[in-house]
Protein backbone atom coordinates (compact mmCIF):
# COMPACT_ATOMS: atom_id res chain seq x y z
CA UNK A 1 0.00 0.00 0.00
CA UNK A 2 2.93 2.42 0.86
CA UNK A 3 4.95 1.34 -2.45
CA UNK A 4 1.58 2.12 -4.40
CA UNK A 5 0.97 5.73 -2.51
CA UNK A 6 4.50 6.76 -3.13
CA UNK A 7 4.45 5.49 -7.13
CA UNK A 8 0.86 7.36 -7.23
CA UNK A 9 2.48 11.06 -5.64
CA UNK A 10 4.22 11.89 -9.11
CA UNK A 11 1.46 10.52 -11.68
CA UNK A 12 -0.72 12.64 -9.58
CA UNK A 13 1.48 16.09 -9.33
CA UNK A 14 2.28 15.67 -12.74
CA UNK A 15 -1.65 15.61 -13.39
CA UNK A 16 -1.98 18.62 -11.44
CA UNK A 17 0.86 20.69 -13.25
CA UNK A 18 -0.85 19.34 -16.75
CA UNK A 19 -3.80 20.97 -15.56
CA UNK A 20 -2.73 24.01 -14.21
CA UNK A 21 -0.63 25.21 -17.73
CA UNK A 22 -3.97 24.14 -20.10
CA UNK A 23 -4.95 26.57 -21.68
CA UNK A 24 -8.12 28.89 -21.11
CA UNK A 25 -10.96 29.83 -23.61
CA UNK A 26 -13.00 32.38 -23.83
CA UNK A 27 -14.70 34.67 -25.55
CA UNK A 28 -18.01 36.28 -26.81
CA UNK A 29 -21.29 34.81 -27.00
CA UNK A 30 -21.38 31.22 -28.28
CA UNK A 31 -20.62 31.17 -32.31
CA UNK A 32 -18.86 34.45 -31.89
CA UNK A 33 -15.64 34.99 -32.14
CA UNK A 34 -12.87 33.69 -28.81
CA UNK A 35 -9.98 33.52 -27.67
CA UNK A 36 -7.66 31.01 -25.74
CA UNK A 37 -4.96 32.31 -23.56
CA UNK A 38 -2.38 30.28 -21.45
CA UNK A 39 -3.40 29.46 -18.02
CA UNK A 40 -0.28 30.56 -16.65
CA UNK A 41 1.59 31.59 -14.43
CA UNK A 42 2.55 34.25 -16.55
CA UNK A 43 4.10 37.54 -16.13
CA UNK A 44 4.76 40.82 -17.44
CA UNK A 45 7.22 41.12 -19.99
CA UNK A 46 6.16 37.49 -21.21
CA UNK A 47 5.62 36.43 -25.07
CA UNK A 48 2.99 33.84 -25.51
CA UNK A 49 0.61 32.33 -27.80
CA UNK A 50 -2.88 33.70 -28.10
CA UNK A 51 -5.23 31.39 -30.39
CA UNK A 52 -8.15 33.04 -32.13
CA UNK A 53 -11.39 31.39 -33.51
CA UNK A 54 -14.72 32.61 -35.45
CA UNK A 55 -13.48 35.64 -36.27
CA UNK A 56 -14.10 37.96 -39.36
CA UNK A 57 -11.35 38.12 -42.04
CA UNK A 58 -9.38 41.61 -41.44
CA UNK A 59 -7.17 43.06 -38.86
CA UNK A 60 -7.65 42.19 -35.12
CA UNK A 61 -6.06 43.49 -32.01
CA UNK A 62 -4.62 42.30 -28.65
CA UNK A 63 -3.92 44.08 -25.51
CA UNK A 64 -3.29 43.58 -21.81
CA UNK A 65 -5.71 45.29 -19.60
CA UNK A 66 -6.40 45.60 -16.08
CA UNK A 67 -9.67 46.48 -13.72
CA UNK A 68 -11.08 43.37 -16.24
CA UNK A 69 -11.42 46.03 -18.97
CA UNK A 70 -14.24 47.71 -17.42
CA UNK A 71 -13.35 51.32 -18.57
CA UNK A 72 -12.23 50.37 -22.22
CA UNK A 73 -9.53 51.82 -23.81
CA UNK A 74 -8.35 53.29 -20.40
CA UNK A 75 -7.55 50.33 -18.54
CA UNK A 76 -5.63 48.55 -21.39
CA UNK A 77 -1.85 48.73 -22.88
CA UNK A 78 -2.93 49.92 -26.24
CA UNK A 79 0.13 51.51 -27.17
CA UNK A 80 1.73 48.25 -26.54
CA UNK A 81 -0.91 46.18 -28.51
CA UNK A 82 -0.56 43.54 -31.02
CA UNK A 83 -1.91 44.23 -34.32
CA UNK A 84 -2.22 40.84 -36.95
CA UNK A 85 -4.02 39.76 -39.92
CA UNK A 86 -6.70 36.83 -39.43
CA UNK A 87 -7.26 34.56 -42.65
CA UNK A 88 -10.62 34.02 -43.98
CA UNK A 89 -10.71 30.80 -41.84
CA UNK A 90 -11.12 32.55 -38.94
CA UNK A 91 -8.55 31.33 -37.13
CA UNK A 92 -5.17 32.34 -36.45
CA UNK A 93 -2.54 32.47 -34.04
CA UNK A 94 -0.82 35.29 -32.48
CA UNK A 95 3.10 35.69 -30.47
CA UNK A 96 1.52 38.00 -27.95
CA UNK A 97 3.48 40.47 -25.44
CA UNK A 98 2.09 41.00 -22.04
CA UNK A 99 2.79 44.36 -21.66
CA UNK A 100 1.73 45.99 -18.37
CA UNK A 101 -1.52 47.70 -18.13
CA UNK A 102 -2.16 50.83 -17.13
CA UNK A 103 -3.88 49.75 -13.51
CA UNK A 104 -3.96 47.09 -11.51
CA UNK A 105 -5.49 43.80 -11.86
CA UNK A 106 -7.66 41.81 -12.28
CA UNK A 107 -6.47 41.56 -15.86
CA UNK A 108 -7.69 40.14 -19.13
CA UNK A 109 -6.64 40.28 -22.74
CA UNK A 110 -8.76 42.05 -25.00
CA UNK A 111 -8.99 41.36 -28.83
CA UNK A 112 -11.06 43.30 -30.94
CA UNK A 113 -11.59 44.38 -34.82
CA UNK A 114 -10.14 47.93 -35.59
CA UNK A 115 -13.93 49.88 -34.82
CA UNK A 116 -15.04 46.93 -32.02
CA UNK A 117 -17.77 45.42 -34.25
CA UNK A 118 -16.20 41.96 -32.76
CA UNK A 119 -14.68 41.74 -29.55
CA UNK A 120 -13.71 38.78 -26.78
CA UNK A 121 -11.82 38.43 -23.82
CA UNK A 122 -10.04 35.94 -21.59
CA UNK A 123 -8.99 36.24 -17.85
CA UNK A 124 -5.01 36.55 -17.92
CA UNK A 125 -3.27 35.49 -14.40
CA UNK A 126 -0.93 37.93 -14.53
CA UNK A 127 1.52 37.75 -12.23
CA UNK A 128 4.48 41.59 -11.68
CA UNK A 129 1.68 43.92 -12.18
CA UNK A 130 2.40 46.96 -9.56
CA UNK A 131 0.09 49.75 -11.24
CA UNK A 132 -2.55 51.71 -8.95
CA UNK A 133 -5.88 50.28 -8.81
CA UNK A 134 -8.19 52.23 -11.11
CA UNK A 135 -9.22 55.65 -9.32
CA UNK A 136 -13.65 55.93 -9.29
CA UNK A 137 -15.11 58.34 -11.09
CA UNK A 138 -18.01 59.54 -13.78
CA UNK A 139 -18.26 57.85 -16.94
CA UNK A 140 -17.34 60.22 -19.70
CA UNK A 141 -19.38 60.37 -22.46
CA UNK A 142 -19.59 61.22 -26.42
CA UNK A 143 -22.59 61.47 -28.44
CA UNK A 144 -22.27 61.90 -32.25
CA UNK A 145 -24.58 64.75 -33.28
CA UNK A 146 -24.14 64.72 -36.71
CA UNK A 147 -21.73 62.97 -39.78
CA UNK A 148 -21.71 62.87 -43.20
CA UNK A 149 -19.37 62.17 -46.39
CA UNK A 150 -18.78 64.05 -49.78
CA UNK A 151 -16.73 63.07 -52.84
CA UNK A 152 -13.85 65.56 -52.83
CA UNK A 153 -12.07 64.32 -55.67
CA UNK A 154 -11.70 66.96 -58.33
CA UNK A 155 -10.63 66.72 -61.93
CA UNK A 156 -9.52 63.31 -60.69
CA UNK A 157 -12.44 62.03 -59.43
CA UNK A 158 -13.93 62.60 -63.30
CA UNK A 159 -11.30 59.74 -64.62
CA UNK A 160 -11.63 57.21 -61.84
CA UNK A 161 -7.71 58.39 -60.42
CA UNK A 162 -7.26 57.57 -56.36
CA UNK A 163 -8.46 60.64 -55.07
CA UNK A 164 -10.38 61.35 -51.83
CA UNK A 165 -13.63 61.89 -49.50
CA UNK A 166 -14.24 64.74 -47.17
CA UNK A 167 -15.76 63.16 -43.47
CA UNK A 168 -17.53 65.46 -41.39
CA UNK A 169 -18.63 64.97 -38.08
CA UNK A 170 -20.00 66.76 -34.78
CA UNK A 171 -19.01 65.36 -31.30
CA UNK A 172 -20.98 66.76 -28.14
CA UNK A 173 -19.56 66.01 -24.89
CA UNK A 174 -22.97 65.77 -22.17
CA UNK A 175 -21.05 65.00 -19.23
CA UNK A 176 -19.59 66.93 -16.47
CA UNK A 177 -15.59 65.55 -17.22
CA UNK A 178 -13.94 66.39 -19.95
CA UNK A 179 -13.02 64.08 -21.88
CA UNK A 180 -9.84 64.01 -23.95
CA UNK A 181 -8.15 61.95 -26.63
CA UNK A 182 -9.98 58.97 -26.95
CA UNK A 183 -8.58 56.21 -29.23
CA UNK A 184 -10.12 57.02 -33.08
CA UNK A 185 -10.05 54.24 -35.95
CA UNK A 186 -10.90 54.76 -39.60
CA UNK A 187 -11.68 51.96 -41.77
CA UNK A 188 -12.51 52.83 -45.66
CA UNK A 189 -13.86 50.55 -48.29
CA UNK A 190 -16.41 48.94 -50.56
CA UNK A 191 -19.80 48.91 -48.16
CA UNK A 192 -19.41 45.69 -46.27
CA UNK A 193 -15.78 45.54 -46.70
CA UNK A 194 -14.36 48.53 -45.32
CA UNK A 195 -11.21 47.11 -44.11
CA UNK A 196 -8.71 49.79 -45.48
CA UNK A 197 -6.73 51.63 -41.92
CA UNK A 198 -7.09 55.51 -42.51
CA UNK A 199 -4.93 57.29 -40.56
CA UNK A 200 -7.26 58.79 -37.70
CA UNK A 201 -6.33 61.97 -36.54
CA UNK A 202 -6.39 63.14 -32.84
CA UNK A 203 -9.55 63.72 -30.96
CA UNK A 204 -7.99 65.84 -28.68
CA UNK A 205 -10.16 67.53 -25.90
CA UNK A 206 -14.32 67.79 -25.84
CA UNK A 207 -15.10 69.82 -23.05
CA UNK A 208 -17.69 68.98 -20.54
CA UNK A 209 -20.91 70.40 -22.30
CA UNK A 210 -19.17 71.30 -25.50
CA UNK A 211 -19.46 70.36 -29.12
CA UNK A 212 -16.64 69.94 -31.52
CA UNK A 213 -16.59 69.78 -35.18
CA UNK A 214 -13.94 67.67 -37.08
CA UNK A 215 -12.97 67.24 -40.82
CA UNK A 216 -11.29 64.44 -41.84
CA UNK A 217 -9.87 63.50 -45.46
CA UNK A 218 -9.71 59.99 -46.50
CA UNK A 219 -7.98 59.26 -49.38
CA UNK A 220 -9.29 56.51 -51.70
CA UNK A 221 -8.31 54.28 -54.46
CA UNK A 222 -8.62 54.30 -58.09
CA UNK A 223 -12.67 53.62 -58.74
CA UNK A 224 -15.11 53.33 -61.31
CA UNK A 225 -19.02 53.93 -60.63
CA UNK A 226 -19.69 53.17 -57.24
CA UNK A 227 -19.96 53.64 -53.33
CA UNK A 228 -17.63 54.13 -50.24
CA UNK A 229 -18.05 53.35 -46.89
CA UNK A 230 -16.21 54.83 -44.14
CA UNK A 231 -16.50 52.71 -40.64
CA UNK A 232 -15.64 54.93 -37.36
CA UNK A 233 -15.04 54.01 -34.16
CA UNK A 234 -14.12 56.03 -30.55
CA UNK A 235 -13.32 54.54 -27.95
CA UNK A 236 -14.40 56.60 -24.72
CA UNK A 237 -14.53 54.33 -21.85
CA UNK A 238 -17.29 52.16 -21.44
CA UNK A 239 -19.00 53.79 -24.02
CA UNK A 240 -17.81 53.57 -27.57
CA UNK A 241 -18.70 56.11 -30.26
CA UNK A 242 -19.25 53.73 -33.72
CA UNK A 243 -20.44 55.31 -37.15
CA UNK A 244 -20.99 54.13 -40.42
CA UNK A 245 -21.67 56.72 -43.39
CA UNK A 246 -21.53 56.23 -47.33
CA UNK A 247 -20.41 58.64 -49.96
CA UNK A 248 -20.51 57.60 -53.82
CA UNK A 249 -17.70 58.16 -56.50
CA UNK A 250 -19.33 58.98 -59.49
CA UNK A 251 -16.64 59.77 -62.46
CA UNK A 252 -18.05 61.57 -65.28
CA UNK A 253 -15.31 62.28 -67.26
CA UNK A 254 -14.81 58.51 -68.70
CA UNK A 255 -17.66 58.84 -70.32
CA UNK A 256 -17.51 61.56 -71.38
CA UNK A 257 -14.09 61.43 -72.50
CA UNK A 258 -15.61 58.30 -74.70
CA UNK A 259 -18.04 59.96 -76.35
CA UNK A 260 -15.72 62.77 -77.35
CA UNK A 261 -13.52 60.43 -78.57
CA UNK A 262 -16.18 58.34 -80.20
CA UNK A 263 -17.85 61.85 -82.09
CA UNK A 264 -13.95 62.32 -83.26
CA UNK A 265 -13.17 59.17 -84.99
CA UNK A 266 -16.75 59.58 -86.58
CA UNK A 267 -15.94 62.75 -88.34
CA UNK A 268 -12.96 61.95 -88.94
CA UNK A 269 -14.45 59.01 -91.10
CA UNK A 270 -16.57 61.14 -92.47
CA UNK A 271 -14.00 63.69 -93.57
CA UNK A 272 -12.05 60.73 -95.36
CA UNK A 273 -15.14 59.74 -97.39
CA UNK A 274 -16.17 63.31 -98.35
CA UNK A 275 -13.00 63.78 -101.27
CA UNK A 276 -13.90 60.40 -102.98
CA UNK A 277 -17.39 61.70 -103.59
Amino acid sequence: MTARTRAGAPLAAAVALALALAPTAAGAAEGGPGVTVPAGPLRVGQRVLVDLDGWPAGTAQAEVCGNAARRGALDCATGDATHAQVPPSGRARLPVLLAAPPVACPCVLRVRTPTGTAAATAALPLAGVDAPPAAPGVPAALTLESVRADDRSGPRGWFGLPGELALGFTLRNPGTEDVTDPPFTLLVGPPGRARTIVAAPAVGTVAAGATRDYRVTVPTGAAPYGRYEIDGRIEVPGRPVAFTVEAARRPWGLPVAAAVLTAALLLARRGRRAPAR
